[in-house]
């Protein structure tokens, strides 16, 4: 009955659905009209760009596929010199269709890194590309062998090098982009003297600020800082990083296979720790300790090779050279690196800028909306709807960057 009616009364009909009408007036003609400007062009593009790059899984059809083309890639072998002599690392280099003097990023991973060839990185870098940034994304055996060296650095430094001698490249702009670990990575390669100059940007995500102090909040279970005062559940994953970080450093192999069987094994085996020698023991004290106040004065007896190696890896000690423009993002939930990393960060940064030190530009964001850097969106709607907003106005600053 209702049917016929409505047949017959279209008037009635035009009345009640006009404003769904409305809506998909302003919903298509919106980014037709934004699309007339630069700004407005860019806002679009990361509405469409970063959903590609972060949703799990991927939706079967993709809007970036109809306004760009695919990428060239090519896996090279870069050459370098580290601090232990002559090195070389493997990476997948996209390169967009069309164009020239684009915009570059190298893709620092974590501790594993992910396959060259897994899905989600592939569509992370190819996205990119399609957009008109060149990525080269390399893979470190030594970080999916989850040992964190500053060798690192070096890599990370001649891939920068790399991508400045990419034809299509514009060398004045190029930057990282890191992902745990490899976001920590990034920002010390950043501040290294030979590049330092040079780094336009980087974005970490998920990383650390000072290495000892994540790991003392890894062996710990404890989250705290100024105001902060946790507990916490750290993936096993992390506390195997840090063991495997520190027992490397123990002077007698005796003592890293005694630690080994304790803290790596599965299952463990408990180990007696008065066979262990002094530079064991420490290492053993550090990673048994469960109280955080204790980290600092347990840090202080550990080898003197651990203590100058983490360091080296923590982007503390150069955060006075950096002059790349920085984007840090924090998941405030994250199981593998405590969140107020970043605010140390952050926090050391503004206490720098009062007292007249010259400072990197830096932007920080604490979400929920990722476990460490993998998206859930299993969230309440306005978690959804507010990190969303944050993360693409974040692409759109980095978008007109590269624009």
């Amino acid at each position: 009955m209702w049917m016929e009616g409505a047949r017959l009364n279209p008037r009635r009909l035009f009345l009640r659905s006009w404003p769904l009408l409305l809506a998909l007036v302003i919903l298509i003609a919106t980014p037709a009209l934004l699309w007339m400007s630069d700004r407005g062009r860019v806002a679009v593009e990361a509405a469409i760009y970063l959903p590609d790059m972060i949703v799990q899984p991927p939706a079967p059809f993709r809007l970036v596929e109809l306004i760009s083309d695919v990428p060239t890639v090519e896996r090279v072998t870069i050459n370098y010199e580290s601090r232990d002599g002559p090195r070389s690392i493997e990476a997948d280099l996209y390169i967009p269709k069309h164009g020239e003097d684009l915009p570059g990023v190298v893709f620092s991973m974590g501790a594993p890194p992910l396959d060259l060839d897994e899905p989600q990185l592939v569509r992370i870098a190819e996205a990119s590309a399609r957009k008109g940034v060149v990525m080269l994304v390399p893979f470190s055996n030594r970080l999916d062998d989850l040992q964190i060296q500053p060798e690192e650095i070096d890599a990370l430094v001649a891939e920068f090098q790399y991508l400045q001698g990419v034809e299509q490249v514009d060398p004045d702009r190029i930057g990282f982009f890191g992902a745990s670990v490899g976001g920590s990575l990034a920002l010390v390669a950043a501040g290294d003297e030979r590049i330092a100059a040079d780094v336009d940007h980087v974005v970490s995500f998920g990383g650390y600020y000072d290495a000892i102090v994540a790991f003392g909040g890894i062996t710990t279970d404890r989250i705290e800082y100024k105001d902060v005062s946790e507990d916490w559940s750290p993936k096993r994953h992390a506390k195997r990083v840090t063991a495997r970080q520190l027992i490397d450093r123990v002077d007698t192999s005796r003592d890293r296979e005694l630690l080994t069987q304790q803290f790596l094994d599965r299952p463990p085996v408990d180990i007696d720790e008065n066979q262990l020698g002094d530079e064991g023991r420490a290492t053993y004290d550090f990673l048994m300790n469960r109280d955080f106040s204790q980290v600092e004065a347990l840090a202080e007896r550990l080898p003197p090779d651990a203590i100058d190696e983490l360091h080296k890896l923590s982007p503390s000690s150069v955060i006075d050279d950096i002059e790349a423009e920085l984007f840090i993002i924090h998941d405030r939930a994250d199981p593998y690196i405590a969140y107020t990393e970043s605010r140390r960060m952050k926090d050391d940064l503004e206490v720098r800028a009062l007292a007249g030190e010259d400072t990197p530009r830096a932007h920080f964001d604490e979400l929920r909306l990722f476990e460490h850097v993998e998206p859930k969106l299993n969230q309440r709607p306005d978690t959804i709807t507010m990190d969303s907003t944050r993360l693409m106005f974040r692409m759109y600053q980095l978008l007109l960057r590269w624009d």
